[in-house]
């Protein structure tokens, strides 16, 4: 009598894993659902991450408005595997840490913070293109976050045309 009863809860609970996970396959997200369930904290210390390089954003590039000045990239542990291998692992944390360019006749220097962009991957939980979660810090600010779900799309469509998604190399 108590094996049939074991029998019995083993296949309901057989029975309502499978009912899960067909029901959770077919059912439709919208492409900006996880823009809501994941979202990418500020990366206290980056500083004292590598830092991989510095590259400057002019007026004429379309990214300009958004991202102009010094780029400052910085990459976590995890992100220089990705730097040295061309695949960056789950957890990979990369930061631009983008500062207003200042000309006068002899030198560009930096001005304030305009903000800090933020890449993390995470394929488990990111559903986002390549698994990369972008977010934008306004200026010295580490709560305000500048992107929508439209301007996040705009990130991963011009990312997605390099290596694994990121933009940037690391000379050795």
């Amino acid at each position: 009598m108590k094996s049939r009863s074991l029998s019995a809860k083993i296949s309901l609970v057989s029975f309502v894993v499978v009912v899960y996970i067909s029901v959770s396959s077919f059912t439709t997200r919208s492409e900006f659902d996880d823009v809501q369930e994941v979202t990418v904290g500020y990366p206290e210390g980056y500083r004292d991450w590598t830092h991989v390089k510095t590259y400057v954003i002019k007026p004429k590039n379309p990214a300009f408005s958004s991202i102009g000045g010094f780029n400052h990239v910085y990459a976590n542990d995890k992100a220089m595997i990705g730097y040295k291998t061309g695949n960056f692992p789950n957890g990979s944390i990369i930061v631009s840490d983008v500062i207003d360019a200042l000309d006068d006749s002899l030198n560009t220097r930096e001005g304030t913070r305009a903000n800090l962009s933020v890449m993390v991957k995470d394929t488990i939980h990111i559903q986002d293109p390549g698994g990369w979660r972008f977010e934008t810090f306004e200026k010295d600010n580490k709560t305000t976050r500048l992107l929508t779900p439209t301007t996040r799309l705009k990130c991963n469509n011009c990312h997605k045309r390099n290596q694994d998604m990121v933009f940037s190399d690391y000379r050795q």
